[in-house]
């Protein structure tokens, strides 16, 4: 986690270094061999979140300006369009933002090279994250609570193929909701007292490699209301016959450092949490709706004076618009068990799994078996908490 010291050292020093542009004028740029430098101060300065004020954490950096300011300093050059063109990686538009901060932020004889070259690029991650979301149109996603307590209380066939876990967008951003958060802590070990607000998701296909595809996880952790820092995830897939369990110890034996036993089960936890969100959308009857609080806001200023139009836009930065998935109740069905059995309250774990279907059941078809609240009637206070369950990968 970067130092906020650096990066408020850094945003004093705004365009410091670079006489060369003129920082009236953001579209004024300089070619050096094929890179392209442009003036970031402005875009670098609202780039750094700190309060999230209860709002998902994309949605808190566009509030703050950072997508217009990006979009002025970069809209008119081919970093740009290159960034919104399918296939494209947050390491990738992180490796030109850092080639962007070496040089609008060049390292003084007052600067300790090691800590700016970190402060820069915990920035740098935070900015690419951002604008790949933005330029691809990201949406929020967010599950009801009722459907957090049953992903919570389910587990996931690890043979599964690769190929049933399909993001619906090419990005989005999964907002979790208090039971998740509960649920999917970061390692106490290195993060006490931090939860994830939420994970960025990208999913796409490789440019560089024909039948490749990328699926990114970003995971987003604060502290209290504070952002603390993002843990990311990265894998590929050929949309193939790779099991889901070959997959996911690939991608958590990839991670940057290596992994230590407190840490890969948290982190396992939160990907087999984030793959069962992913497969309860994919089914016929996943209930969905669409909440479009900004739109409407928009469309309401539309018909108001200038003077009430700029006040609705002001608060308008603040709503988002976002999908609600899964059921608004806990399914009314609980099991007791007999005999008179002194067996507290617990939940009898539901999973998704293949089921054969068709003539001859030679088919295959995915199926969520819900879980069950077992001797609910004896229960006092809230529901059981799930238990952590990290299966053999």
């Amino acid at each position: 986690m970067m130092d906020d010291r650096v990066s408020n050292r850094m945003a004093q020093r705004k365009g410091g270094g670079v006489p060369v542009l003129n920082r009236a004028d953001g579209a004024r740029r300089l070619r050096h061999g094929n890179e392209e430098l442009v003036y970031i101060g402005d875009a670098f300065e609202r780039s750094h979140v700190e309060a999230l004020n209860g709002r998902p954490y994309p949605v808190e950096w566009r509030r703050q300006g950072a997508e217009e300011a990006w979009a002025r300093a970069l809209g008119a050059t081919h970093l740009w369009r290159r960034w919104s063109a399918p296939g494209t990686s947050c390491a990738a538009i992180r490796d030109e933002m850092l080639w962007q901060l070496d040089r609008n932020f060049p390292v003084t004889e007052h600067d300790d090279p090691v800590t700016l070259r970190n402060g820069q690029t915990h920035i740098a991650n935070q900015i690419s994250v951002n604008l790949l979301y933005c330029l691809h149109k990201g949406t929020v996603i967010e599950a009801t609570p009722a459907l957090e307590s049953l992903l919570a209380n389910s587990d996931v066939d690890l043979s599964l193929p690769m190929s049933m876990v399909a993001p619906p967008y090419a990005a989005q951003y999964l907002h979790f909701g208090e039971l998740a958060m509960r649920h999917l802590t970061p390692p106490a070990s290195s993060m006490p007292g931090h939860v994830f607000d939420g994970a960025f998701c990208f999913f796409g296909p490789r440019a560089d490699a024909l039948g490749r595809w990328r699926l990114e996880l970003i995971l987003i952790s604060k502290r209290g209301d504070r952002y603390s820092g993002q843990v990311t995830l990265a894998g590929e897939t050929d949309r193939g016959d790779t099991s889901l369990g070959q997959w996911m110890a690939w991608v958590l034996g990839a991670a940057d450092g290596g992994l230590d036993d407190d840490c890969r089960e948290a982190m396992h936890a939160v990907v087999s949490y984030v793959v069962k969100l992913f497969l309860y959308m994919g089914l016929k009857n996943a209930r969905r709706v669409e909440r479009k609080d900004r739109d409407d806001a928009l469309n309401r200023a539309k018909g108001l004076g200038q003077r009430k139009r700029a006040k609705l836009l002001k608060r308008t930065a603040a709503l988002y618009n976002a999908i609600l998935v899964g059921p608004e109740t806990l399914p009314a069905q609980s099991t007791s068990c007999g005999g008179g059995s002194a067996v507290a309250p617990h939940w009898r774990r539901g999973h998704f799994r293949m089921q054969p279907c068709g003539p001859g059941w030679q088919e295959r078809k995915l199926i969520f078996v819900a879980p069950v609240l077992i001797n609910a009637e004896h229960l006092q206070g809230g529901a059981p908490v799930p238990k952590t369950y990290c299966a053999d990968a």
